[in-house]
């Protein structure tokens, strides 16, 4: 019963992605409006959604709590993005999809499938440790996972080979940089937190709006999924060993590595626990708004996506029982 509540959740989402594939097969959408999907995600619901995200799951007394207990969440992302970038050298992945690549194999779905997955198996308890690893993971995907994304080679070539070809000025080199870095999601992220450090709460009406807009960022990421999927022609699509070497670092090397790091941070047992569960899950979702953003390899994105929520189903009930061991 408790795994047939978990994966009620990852479920209910894929059946969202099937809507918007859906959609898309009945031709409601037109190049111009899969442009824009990404694009009304990252720069319109996913700033509020942070920060109302944070406002609400944190107070100034937690902040310090917080950033001790997001220790270990984030030196494992750390870790498995050094571990991802060196695999992904060593085995030559496509430059299109290589920062993807290696945000796929670091950040879990931490919130949209980690709330629901974890409290099902360990109840209402396992809650703040969920968001301690949402706190990490946030920090760390709007920071170096999008800068890795925006950094892949996309149709008229890498940004990285027009800048070296001096294509690019100095400035404009620089400006684009940290624009990549100090992104409207992350600028959100920010927002919610000095809120919550200076304990400044918003207009009732300010945050009421905030959290509608921000409500829109889940239905609307896995519609895009779903219409990306569609049109991909699934019938010819085969695993590629880039697929498969990101799915093996995000649902097994990433929770082996979580599991051999907590003997070093002495943390409780349903700590523990939790945390190697959110490291098993699937591929953060916004990998794929982000990419088609930045119009890199949105198709990579999405499919490994998929795949690895379809794949948990596998991999939670298996991790579940080492944990009980």
């Amino acid at each position: 019963m408790v795994l047939l509540q978990a994966f009620g959740g990852v479920f209910s989402l894929l059946l969202v992605v099937g809507v918007g594939y859906v959609l898309a097969a009945l031709g409601w959408f037109s190049p111009e409006s899969r442009r824009l999907l990404p694009r009304l995600v990252t720069n319109v619901a996913l700033p509020p959604f942070l920060l109302c995200t944070i406002l609400r799951s944190f107070g100034r007394e937690d902040l310090a709590h917080m950033l001790q207990g997001a220790l270990l969440p984030l030196v494992a992302m750390v870790l498995m993005y050094a571990l991802a970038w060196v695999t992904g050298r060593a085995a030559r992945v496509d430059r299109r999809h290589f920062g993807l690549f290696c945000a796929c194999v670091s950040n879990p779905n931490t919130i949209f499938i980690g709330i629901p997955v974890n409290m099902a198996l360990f109840g209402e308890a396992a809650v703040p440790y969920v968001l301690l690893y949402y706190f990490a993971s946030a920090a760390f995907f709007w920071t170096v996972g999008n800068y890795a994304i925006s950094r892949d080679e996309r149709a008229g070539g890498s940004a990285a080979r027009r800048e070296e070809a001096g294509a690019v000025p100095a400035e404009s080199r620089l400006a684009g940089r940290l624009k990549n870095i100090v992104s409207a999601p992350m600028l959100g992220f920010l927002a919610g937190f000095l809120l919550a450090l200076l304990e400044v709460e918003p207009p009732r009406v300010i945050l009421d709006a905030a959290r509608l807009v921000g409500g829109l960022t889940t239905p609307l990421a896995l519609i895009f999924i779903g219409v990306t999927l569609q049109g991909m022609e699934l019938r010819r699509l085969h695993l590629t060993r880039d697929m498969l070497l990101a799915l093996a670092g995000r649902m097994v090397a990433s929770p082996l590595l979580m599991w051999a790091l907590l003997p070093f941070f002495g943390l409780p047992e349903l700590a523990g626990r939790v945390f190697v569960m959110q490291a098993s899950l699937p591929v953060l979702m916004q990998v794929a708004i982000l990419s088609g953003y930045y119009g890199t390899d949105p198709e990579f994105g999405s499919l490994m996506v998929s795949l690895s929520t379809l794949a948990c189903a596998v991999t939670i009930p298996v991790w579940m029982v080492l944990l009980s061991l």
